[in-house]
């Protein structure tokens, strides 16, 4: 029996890709999000999305792309994510986004990206470009992203970016930069309002979370969403292996045991949650 039909559940209510129709605006996701939509209906130029790695900065760029193509025909979205990329790859995945026929030659390709960035512009249809995880890239796609960033772009750019990271930006950025728009870890109250919305949205019960279980989720996630959303996803796994009627801090405990989960540990991947609900 899967561990969604355990526990009453529609879907998963803590995973991963989400559900962008109804993601938790709690904790400072809702004034982040109406900081980047000023900034987009102002004209600004260029955003800083900041935060520590898994406070939401994909979901809020994510949520906003998936606002803004819903109610604005003459606006396009244009999301690149820049891990592992490099100045082809980034070229060729901007070309695919914004629908263009990619050239044999890569500096052609980057040109007929800015050359249509222009041409939309002038017919007044307004692109947002967003650039996830900004500093795992290379020098090639820093000089790519410099020729975008430091013309007069008639376009708005958002840039994610990890608190870690961000003494690592090229100056030029941060002198460029119009608006920070910062996600910060919840606080506990905030940890329960997200489980609260997290499971009635999928229709489950109330109590499926014990006031201590929650906490101890909060403290072992450090209250980064992220985290919590795995440690609370392998919770509820476990506890319809073992037929449990609610989650609470001793399973959690358990959980955390089985997989050697320590503060400040790498937690493990969303598949080993998806092997053990196939077994």
């Amino acid at each position: 029996m899967s561990y969604l039909k355990h526990w009453k559940l529609q879907r998963s209510p803590f995973s991963i890709q989400g559900n962008r129709r109804a993601v938790f605006t709690g904790g400072t996701f809702e004034d982040a999000l109406s900081r980047s939509e000023f900034l987009v209906d102002q004209g600004k130029q260029l955003g800083l999305v900041i935060g520590p790695s898994g406070s939401g900065k994909t979901t809020l760029l994510e949520h906003l792309a998936f606002k803004r193509n819903s109610q604005n025909p003459r606006e396009s979205i244009v999301r690149v994510d820049l891990r592992s990329s490099n100045f082809p790859s980034l070229a060729g995945r901007m070309a695919d986004a914004l629908g263009l026929i990619r050239s044999s030659s890569e500096t052609n390709t980057w040109g007929a990206v800015q050359d249509h960035l222009f041409s939309t512009s002038a017919i007044g249809h307004r692109t947002v470009l967003i650039f996830d995880n900004v500093c795992e890239v290379d020098d090639n796609v820093v000089q790519s992203l410099s020729s975008l960033l430091c013309s007069k772009m008639p376009w708005c750019t958002f840039l994610s970016v990890d608190d870690e990271s961000l003494v690592n930006l090229p100056l030029w950025i941060l002198e460029h930069c119009e608006l920070k728009i910062e996600l910060r870890a919840w606080d506990l109250a905030q940890t329960a309002d997200y489980f609260e919305f997290a499971i009635a949205r999928e229709g489950g019960r109330d109590d499926i979370f014990d006031g201590q279980a929650m906490t101890r989720i909060h403290e072992l996630g450090d209250g980064i969403p992220r985290k919590i959303s795995k440690i609370a996803e392998l919770t509820l796994v476990a506890g319809a292996r073992r037929n449990s009627k609610c989650v609470t801090s001793e399973l959690v405990d358990q959980v955390c045991d089985e997989f050697t989960f320590t503060l400040g540990a790498k937690f493990p991947p969303i598949w080993e949650v998806q092997q053990l609900n196939a077994r």
